[in-house]
């Protein structure tokens, strides 16, 4: 049975993916990881972001559930919550 989670890009990730998919919902396998929910982006949202998370070209402090995850082998499971942010840097 598939699984339902809800996936938000904030700031500048938001930008990449553009407004309407800033906050969305996706339908998974079940047993997915969070690399199938960057496939299903690259397939379905943003090829230029799925492709660059996939390849390490882009990094985002990845949380899901509350907790930062930082391997692509993380499992998910239905009504998971999954933000992407990007690393802010000051100076």
């Amino acid at each position: 049975m598939p699984i339902k989670v809800t996936v938000l890009f904030l700031h500048r990730a938001g930008e990449l993916v553009g407004d309407k998919y800033r906050i969305t919902k996706l339908e998974l396998p079940d047993n997915a990881a969070l690399k199938d929910l960057v496939i299903t982006i690259r397939d379905k949202i943003n090829r230029r972001v799925g492709e660059g998370i996939l390849s390490g070209r882009l990094w985002f402090n990845i949380i899901v559930d509350g907790v930062s995850v930082s391997h692509l082998n993380y499992p998910l499971k239905n009504g998971s919550r999954i933000v992407f942010l990007t690393p802010e840097m000051g100076g």
